[in-house]
């Protein structure tokens, strides 16, 4: 199990820390599908998030994770 962070309302209506099961080599959509199949009522808004891993953002390379590592889902927000 990996801990990961949420952010902004992902944090409010689901919680704010998650722990899931995460291959050790995963893509950022990879792993943006498992956590919304863990949440479906959530899907559409996590599979719209930043993924950052040890507070750097990932794009589209292969992310190498151990259970140390901090990884974070950060949704689109906008300002105003």
């Amino acid at each position: 199990m990996i801990p990961i962070k949420l952010f902004a309302y992902l944090a409010e209506a689901i919680a704010p820390e998650i722990s899931v099961t995460l291959p050790t080599e995963i893509k950022k959509e990879d792993l943006l599908a498992i956590v919304a199949k863990t949440y479906p009522n959530y899907a559409a808004e996590i599979e719209t998030c930043s993924v950052a891993v040890n507070q750097n953002f990932v794009q589209d390379e292969t992310i190498s994770l151990t259970k140390t590592d901090e990884v974070a889902l950060i949704p689109p927000v906008s300002g105003g």
